[in-house]
């Protein structure tokens, strides 16, 4: 047996079979979980030698992150070690963050990867925060559209042999614990599933596709997969397995180890700039009250160029309609390109396109190429719906020609992100979310209020999420419903408001019609202004799934204070305990009086704040707050 350790954690490695090893991992002595994992390949039975050799260092995780949402520079000390069992490696890291995990191959031919074992064990008593796929196209659970509702239940109530997206967060009175993985390049997405007779979770992964129907222009749906995950060449890395691990749920939103565990950016990526956009296909092109009849066409996107010129929003999406039958090689005569990219330069303005996958598979170079000599500035890029070792290679190859071209990107119809982010930090967000867009055909079935919060511990954790926010219709449950046309929100205006500090993006979409802003423009620039990278990132500790989400974040001088609230009302505190010492300017987007009634009912408050004071701040049930905290130099 081998035994690593690192401040609170210990983890020991221990031969299980010719093939697999088990691995434990403890946290203040007590055992949090066993894992047990091995590989098989078609060409080579990889037997692992019983006396191997073991390199170990401590290292310095240090690093600048300019396009990181959560902070600008990650460092972390960490044990790293390599265990050679002959051919095969196994990988480990331990850090106050958690505990990793990765094999890598040194075989000198080709490798068919026939799985990868990974038995999941949990120790003692959780709950589960969980979430299962939805909708599998034409009953293949790895053809989904990666969008669920989030549960949390005890083990009991974690339904047998379902996929199970990662994250997979474990809480317990004194440990929470977040299972995700990192560098998923060449390679299918580790999905889980729940034994029912043995009380762990086994990997569910996608077999390499064999045929596939691409016969409609939205989808390409596989009919037919080998019986292998991935043909690869023999010396490679594979995923990280990792887990985040914390004294409470809290810290699991401050844990970077998804980012620092993927591969580095190479390459001058000065060029990315992160933003907000004006986004139509959420509110139905629904602009109310213009001389000229709104949809897709060129009078509609002059509009949202206007809003977004009046509100320093610097871009502007052509979503779904402006191709003809989704081709995204020719334009609907209602659309004049040319001129709409003309016009929003002339203000300032940059535009993304919307694409479905299919239409880019094996000619991204030339469409990027077309289209950024145009002046086009990026691509949403839809309905994946798969998480395949084909997909995996796909979102590498397109970021890396998308880069070739300046383009930003958001995947979209996708699982959660891998830190292919912080390779190509060109790719500004991901879906693979229970998104907004969910009210349109979802009703008060779902408790929408309740599961944004858990989304925080669950999702987010594994990489910036486009969630798309900002409704203006905004409904608490008992008279939300779902409207296609016309959609609102479940919860207080000033629960979308908080989405836009605490869900991490580098794209992120003002869901609602522009004419919906311009009737409140005091409202409309103070979420167009805020931040959306930060240079420092602090979850409360009384944050919780089940309760609310409350962080401070700092750009510069500038603090922002948000929560994100359930359906319980609270009062929080402004946590000046936090602040460096001295005076602050504090303007507060607050819940309204009577928002009990009317869920649109916000305030804005200002005073000044010294370190003796505090701000005490009422939540409603379904609520939220957004804070500006600046520092305050009196003139004397």
């Amino acid at each position: 047996m081998q035994v690593f350790e690192h401040g609170l954690l210990r983890a020991t490695v221990d031969l299980d079979t010719t093939t697999t090893v088990i691995l434990e991992v403890f946290r203040r002595g007590k055992r949090c979980f066993r894992v047990r994992t091995g590989m098989a390949f078609a060409e080579e039975a990889p037997t692992l030698c019983t006396k191997p050799k073991v390199t170990q260092r401590r290292s310095q995780l240090d690093c600048d992150a300019p396009l990181y949402t959560k902070r600008a520079h990650c460092a972390l000390e960490a044990c790293e070690a390599v265990i050679h069992f002959g051919p095969m490696r196994l990988h480990l890291h331990l850090s106050e963050q958690g505990f990793a995990f990765r094999w890598e191959s040194r075989f000198d031919h080709p490798l068919t990867v026939l799985r990868e074992t990974f038995d999941l064990m949990p120790a003692g008593t959780w709950q589960y925060l969980h979430a299962y796929h939805n909708h599998p196209h034409r009953n293949d659970p790895f053809q989904n559209s990666w969008e669920s509702v989030h549960h949390l239940s005890d083990w009991a109530g974690i339904e047998p042999n379902r996929l199970i997206y990662l994250p997979l967060t474990l809480l317990s009175d004194h440990t929470a614990l977040s299972f995700t993985e990192a560098e998923l390049i060449d390679y299918p997405g580790l999905n889980l599933q729940k034994h029912a007779s043995q009380r762990h979770f086994s990997a569910l992964m996608a077999p390499m596709p064999k045929a596939i129907d691409d016969s409609g222009r939205r989808n390409a749906f596989v009919v037919e997969r080998h019986n292998f995950l991935v043909q690869t060449q023999g010396r490679r890395t594979y995923p990280w397995r990792i887990c985040m691990m914390a004294e409470r749920a809290a810290a699991l939103y401050d844990n970077d180890l998804p980012y620092l565990l993927s591969r580095p950016v190479a390459g001058d990526f000065t060029w990315v700039n992160p933003g907000r956009v004006a986004w139509e296909w959420w509110n139905a092109w629904g602009l109310q009250n213009v001389p000229f009849t709104p949809g897709v066409n060129t009078a509609t996107y002059k509009a949202y160029i206007d809003f977004a010129q009046a509100f320093s929003i610097p871009y502007v999406i052509l979503d779904e309609g402006w191709a003809v039958d989704l081709d995204i090689t020719r334009i609907i005569p209602e659309i004049d390109l040319p001129e709409l990219i003309s016009y929003a330069h002339q203000r300032g303005v940059r535009l993304i396109l919307w694409a479905s996958w299919p239409q880019l598979t094996d000619r991204q170079e030339a469409i990027f190429n077309h289209y950024a000599a145009l002046g086009i500035s990026g691509f949403k890029i839809d309905f994946y719906d798969r998480d395949d070792a084909f997909i995996a290679r796909q979102l590498y190859q397109t970021a890396e020609i998308a880069a070739k071209y300046h383009l930003v990107l958001a995947y979209h119809g996708i699982h959660k992100p891998t830190g292919l982010s912080r390779t190509w930090p060109n790719v500004l967000t991901y879906e693979g979310i229970f998104g907004l867009e969910n009210t349109k055909w979802t009703g008060p079935e779902v408790n929408f209020v309740q599961n944004d919060v858990r989304l925080a511990f669950a999702r987010l954790l594994a990489g910036p999420a486009d969630y798309t926010p900002g409704a203006m219709t905004n409904r608490h449950r008992a008279s939300f419903q779902k409207d296609y046309y016309h959609p609102m929100s479940m919860g207080t205006r000033c629960h979308q408001a908080s989405m836009f500090v605490l869900y991490d993006t580098g794209l992120q979409m003002l869901c609602d019609a522009p004419t919906a802003y311009a009737k409140e423009p005091a409202y409309t620039h103070f979420l167009a202004a805020l931040p959306l990278l930060w240079d420092e990132t602090h979850a409360l500790p009384y944050s919780h799934p089940e309760g609310c989400l409350a962080a401070l974040r700092r750009k510069g001088e500038e603090w922002v204070f948000a929560v994100l609230n359930n359906d319980q009302a609270r009062v929080v505190s402004l946590p000046m305990w936090l602040l460096p010492r001295g005076a602050y300017l504090v303007t507060a987007l607050v819940d309204g009086e009577g928002v009990t009634e009317d869920a649109t009912r916000y305030r804005f408050e200002e005073k000044y704040l010294t370190p003796e004071e505090t701000l005490d701040i009422c939540i409603a049930g379904g609520g939220g707050c957004v804070v500006c905290i600046r520092p305050h130099h009196p003139v004397l």
